[in-house]
């Protein structure tokens, strides 16, 4: 439904009915080694119905660059596949080479708040942070989802109020 890419800053997104389609998702940042900023996203008022993705920020795995000070809040979701994801560690699985990469686009002061719904798939939560650039400042306020689980990596979230899966 929405796709923030790279350069984008001071964006503002209110009030948005997705469903089905892909979220709303940052990203993806960091391809081919490429250096991508995206800073100052505030969403705010989200209704995601049946979408393959919630709210989701997606960065290749060798990339560089930057993703911060990111807001969603007052998001209702029902039967979303991955409903809260950053994924810092995405790559092609068609490709041979699977070591470690060093560099990573940095993830930082993400706040997911009043995030209520249902999740179609396993993992509710997924945080799958970089083990050479974790991400930081990830706070989960009043974030109630069903029907899953939290899954985390290389991240300590900060949570606040009533919040339903944790890592």
């Amino acid at each position: 439904c929405i796709s923030i890419v790279s350069g984008s800053q001071r964006v503002q997104a209110t009030d948005i009915t997705c469903g089905p389609g892909h979220g709303i998702s940052i990203g993806s940042l960091g391809e081919d080694g490429s250096e991508d900023h995206v800073s100052g996203v505030f969403v705010n008022g989200a209704k995601l119905s049946g979408t393959s993705n919630g709210l989701r920020i997606k960065t290749w795995e060798g990339g560089s660059g930057s993703a911060t000070n990111i807001v969603f809040q007052n998001v209702q979701m029902n039967d979303v596949t991955n409903p809260i994801i950053i994924d810092q560690n995405y790559r092609d699985h068609k490709t041979i080479d699977c070591k470690q990469q060093k560099s990573a686009v940095q993830v930082k002061n993400v706040l997911y708040k009043n995030i209520r719904g249902t999740s179609a798939s396993r993992d509710a939560i997924t945080l799958n942070c970089s083990p050479s650039v974790p991400c930081q400042g990830i706070v989960l306020q009043s974030v109630q989802l069903q029907n899953g689980r939290a899954e985390c990596n290389n991240v300590q979230p900060a949570y606040k109020g009533v919040v339903s899966p944790r890592c």
